[in-house]
């Protein structure tokens, strides 16, 4: 159809009567489009129709005429600014005793016309200066005297609105207004007040101090935000009457208290969540000048609710009752802190800095204990938004305890791995008795019909606790002071996590299929950042950096910029011109790993999987056997040095079979000194490895601190009877000299003469 005439069409057909109007209405909206109110012969037909249908005695017609004035002035401003004057006029008397549809859609009319010309003097002046005070009052008077929470929430919405668009209009309204938005923030029981109700009502009191003007709107905003302060504060103490309060006291006064706890704490619950709601607001809100944060009594009041615990010691004077259900209430006062905290941060920024260490300190011993996720999550969020504000934190000391926090809630990704080797070897001995059992046998393809894996992230919240400390652990390590060892164990997770998550399912991970892609992301971009810290470690990085800057789509959909690429190419050092290795390059490598960070990672739980070296199952049985009696070493001892352990060990298994195919002559006789005449060089060969490794017989054992003592030879003075100069010689190359085993390997092998002629002999 085309758009010149489908007014037309619509004028003979659906809107020919009032009843097929109130029929067609649906239809007769989704048809319309800009392009049809173009200056026509049919666009005063359809003003002329519209107008009539909103002076109709059916109440349905009228509700229609409403709805297409409404889509008229959406789509052509002109027609709205030529009929805003009897649209005004017809719409306003309908705000009062009609249906709630009438209401809501003369409502929306009227908000449409008084905020969308606001560029037109002439219309302010003529219309919109006479009619916003009339209309402030029609609306309190709707929301006082409707009990339909529909219109309340956009009555509550369009109040706000108009303040913001109209404040000195409103001005006059201000105690009523106030009086409207307090009457819901005061909390209710039995029945909790709704929680979009609140919001409505605390986004309307935010918006009061504009009335004040340009001169009085911070002082009026300060006393707001005072007010509400000391509101919570009250309903804070209330919450807490079972335990000391002597130091909030001053801050605030106690209300009368209910003598029911039933319906006194769910009571001061509610208000002390509506008062942290408007807390937030009044943070949010905007500002015409500068204005004094109380920041002091803000932080101090997040400190209070950040304190409070559910196991502190039970005094026997208070009623049990009263004392577990105030305890209920703990996680939630936890919740309400955060919501504090958020608001603040963003508003106070680097002046939020002097407070900062006394908020992460307290934030971070509650990441340190056992939370649920949904409190895991927003204690994250409360972290990045504080290390993100722009304070700086300068204590390497809680920023380390931070990282601590945080790194055990990304080990689930690595840990999860690991348990299902665990399960499918214990699961094959279980249900077997002694005599039957056997070597478990795994089989290609049986993962294919174990169905009981588990998923790593069941809900969405432990997605997002993965996916927001991987961005707090980024910030840590980039923004504060970080100790060495802990800043290693941090990169090696991420670097970990970045190199196991592909071998890991999307629905393994996660039922939500977008969080793999998300979280590996992520991770790339993370160890990307760590790896530009420095010069010597960006040029290890190569490939990661290039990875992150290759413009692929993102998680998000967009291409990614290739900013990182800019430090490859415009380097501020250059290449060649390097300083010496770094520590995060360093600890990369197990071998450099100190104690301390051995230590850390230990108490972290985190463990290493070494890769397959041939020998080394034999190795780590014996290492790991109980039975024998032999030298046992820390857990920690071997780990530095796995590799050349492993190699040392297959050069002492390899001497030992070199050892055991020769048969050694006991000391003192005479067919050793033959064997010492007649192969000199095999014979030291021999010497050396059994006095490196011991007696043969005996089962392989560990060094402590120094090689096991050499086994006795014979002396120079019995040798030197049956043999003067080569029996001096040989056994001089064969007097036992304690070398360390791993010096073995580093030996060239001694040649054998095969034209000596002392078997004639």
């Amino acid at each position: 159809m085309a758009s010149s005439h489908r007014l037309k069409d619509l004028l003979q057909l659906q809107l020919a009567s009032d009843a097929y109007a109130v029929l067609h209405l649906p239809f007769v909206i989704e048809s319309l489009s800009k392009e049809d109110f173009q200056p026509s012969a049919h666009t005063q037909k359809w003003i002329a129709r519209v107008n009539s249908l909103i002076h109709s005695k059916d109440p349905g017609a009228r509700w229609s005429g409403l709805c297409l004035a409404f889509q008229t002035a959406v789509f052509s401003r002109s027609i709205m600014l030529e009929c805003a004057q009897s649209w005004v006029a017809s719409a306003m008397p309908l705000l009062a005793n009609q249906p709630i549809p009438t209401t809501k859609a003369a409502i929306r009319l009227l908000r449409l016309v008084f905020s969308n010309a606001m560029d037109v003097p002439e219309f302010q002046r003529q219309l919109c200066v006479p009619n916003v005070p009339k209309f402030g009052n029609a609306l309190i008077a709707v929301a006082e005297g409707q009990s339909n929470l529909e219109i309340k929430l956009l009555v509550l919405d369009t109040l706000a609105h108009m303040i913001s668009l109209y404040p000195s209009l409103c001005r006059p309204l201000h105690t009523t207004l106030s009086n409207v938005a307090l009457r819901h923030l005061n909390g209710s029981t039995p029945t909790l007040t709704p929680v979009a109700l609140v919001e409505a009502c605390s986004r309307l009191y935010a918006t009061l101090p504009l009335t004040g003007g340009k001169v009085g709107a911070a002082g009026l905003w300060r006393k707001s935000v005072d007010d509400t302060i000391a509101f919570a504060w009250g309903a804070f103490l209330q919450l807490r009457t079972t335990y000391p309060t002597q130091l909030y006291e001053s801050y605030a006064q106690t209300g009368p208290a209910v003598e029911d706890p039933l319906v006194g704490i769910p009571l001061a619950l509610d208000r002390l969540k509506a008062g942290v709601r408007v807390i937030g607001d009044l943070l949010r809100a905007p500002t015409s000048r500068p204005i004094s944060i109380p920041t002091g009594s803000l932080v101090r009041l997040c400190l209070a609710l950040l304190q409070c615990d559910a196991e502190l010691k039970h005094d026997a004077t208070v009623d049990p009752v009263v004392r577990s259900l105030e305890d209920s209430v703990v996680p939630t006062l936890w919740t309400l802190a955060n919501s504090i905290l958020t608001p603040l941060s963003q508003a106070c920024q680097h002046h939020l800095a002097p407070h900062l260490p006394v908020l992460l300190s307290h934030v971070s011993y509650h990441l340190e204990q056992p939370l649920s996720s949904a409190h895991t999550v927003q204690f994250l969020r409360t972290v990045l938004v504080l290390l993100q504000s722009g304070c700086h934190l300068h204590d390497s000391t809680l920023s380390s305890r931070l990282a601590r926090a945080t790194m055990p809630l990304l080990t689930i990704v690595l840990s999860k791995r690991s348990e299902a080797n665990g399960e499918s070897e214990s699961s094959g001995a279980q249900g077997r008795s002694k005599k039957s059992r056997k070597r478990a046998r795994g089989y290609e393809g049986d993962e294919v019909f174990k169905v009981g894996r588990e998923i790593v992230c069941a809900t969405a919240e432990e997605g997002d606790i993965l996916l927001t400390a991987v961005d707090v652990l980024e910030t840590l390590l980039l923004r504060t002071p970080v100790n060495p060892p802990i800043r290693s164990i941090a990169s090696r997770l991420l670097l970990s996590m970045y190199a196991a998550l592909p071998q890991l399912p999307p629905a393994i991970l996660s039922p939500d299929l977008s969080l793999h892609p998300r979280l590996y992301s992520k991770l790339q971009t993370a160890c990307a950042h760590l790896a530009i810290g420095a010069t010597s470690t960006m040029s290890k990085a190569l490939g990661t950096i290039l990875s992150v800057s290759d413009g692929t789509l993102g998680y998000t959909g967009t291409t990614a910029v290739p900013s990182e690429i800019d430090l490859l190419l415009h380097p501020r050092v250059p290449p060649l011109v390097r300083s010496l290795p770094h520590v995060e390059m360093l600890s990369l490598f197990r071998v450099e790993e100190s104690q301390e960070e051995a230590d850390a990672r230990l108490n972290l739980g985190v463990g290493i999987v070494d890769k397959y070296v041939p020998g080394q199952t034999e190795l780590s049985e014996e290492l790991t056997s109980p039975a024998d009696n032999r030298t046992t070493l820390p857990p920690g001892a071997l780990a530095p040095r796995p590799i050349k352990m492993v190699q040392n060990a297959e050069a002492s298994r390899a001497q030992e079979q070199i050892v055991m195919q020769v048969d050694v002559a006991p000391p003192g006789g005479s067919n050793a000194v033959g064997a010492n005449v007649a192969r000199p060089s095999i014979q030291t060969t021999l010497t050396t490895a059994v006095a490196a490794i011991g007696d043969v017989t005996q089962p392989f054992q560990l060094p402590t601190s120094l090689p096991p003592p050499p086994d006795p030879l014979p002396s120079k003075a019995a040798v030197g009877k049956q043999s003067s100069t080569t029996t001096a010689s040989s056994v001089t190359s064969a007097t036992p000299v304690p070398l360390p085993v791993d010096d073995d390997d580093d030996e060239p092998m001694p040649t054998i003469d095969l034209g000596s002629d002392s078997d004639s002999e």
